[in-house]
C-alpha cells in the first residue's frame, strides 16, 4: 500500500509541473513585434498598369494564334495518320491474298503428287510427278515474288507535328 500511495504522489507531481511548467518558462520569452524585413507592396504607376494591361492583350492574341497552329497541325497529323493506317491495312489484305493464292498452289501441287504417287508407281513416273511438284512450287513461288513486287511502295509514318513553343505569360512588374 504504501508503495501504491508513493507511485501517485510522484505522478500527481509529474503531472502538476508538466501543466505548470512551460507558463512559467515561456512568460518571460513572450515575443514582441519586430519590425518585418518582408518587401512592402508597392503600388504599380498608371502607367505601368497600362503596360501591364497591353503585354497582357498581346499575350491573350499570341496564345490564341499558338492555340489555332497547334490544334491545326494536330488536326492534319491525325488526318495522315488515318490515310497511312489504311493504306497499311489494305496492304496487308493484299499480302494476304497472295499468300493464300501462293498456298492453294503449293496445296494444289502436293495433292497432284500424292495422288500420281498413290498405288504401285514406277521410279520413273515418281520422278516426273516429283519434277512436276517441284515445277508447279517454283511457279507459284515466282508468281507471289511478282505479286509482291507489283504492290505499291509504302507511305512513310510522318513524324509528330512540331508546334513553336507556347508563349510566356507577361510577369507583373
Amino acid at each position: 500500500m504504501q508503495k501504491n500511495l508513493r507511485n501517485r504522489i510522484i505522478a500527481g507531481t509529474v503531472g502538476a509541473a508538466l501543466l505548470l511548467g512551460p507558463t512559467a518558462a515561456f512568460a518571460t520569452t513572450t515575443p514582441s513585434p519586430v519590425a518585418s524585413n518582408a518587401p512592402t507592396k508597392v503600388k504599380m504607376s498608371a502607367a505601368d498598369q497600362a503596360a501591364h494591361k497591353a503585354a497582357v492583350a498581346a499575350y491573350r492574341v499570341a496564345l490564341k494564334a499558338w492555340q489555332a497552329s497547334r490544334d491545326t497541325a494536330r488536326a492534319a497529323y491525325k488526318a495522315s495518320l488515318v490515310s497511312y493506317r489504311a493504306v497499311i491495312a489494305a496492304n496487308k489484305a493484299s499480302r494476304k491474298q497472295i499468300e493464300a493464292t501462293f498456298n492453294t498452289a503449293v496445296n494444289a501441287a502436293k495433292a497432284a503428287y500424292t495422288t500420281a504417287t498413290t498405288g504401285t508407281v514406277t521410279a520413273a513416273a515418281r520422278q516426273v510427278a516429283l519434277n512436276t511438284r517441284v515445277a508447279a512450287v517454283a511457279a507459284a513461288t515466282d508468281v507471289r515474288a511478282a505479286a509482291i513486287i507489283a504492290l505499291p511502295t509504302l507511305p512513310i509514318k510522318l513524324p509528330v507535328p512540331t508546334v513553336t513553343p507556347k508563349p510566356v505569360a507577361p510577369v507583373k512588374p
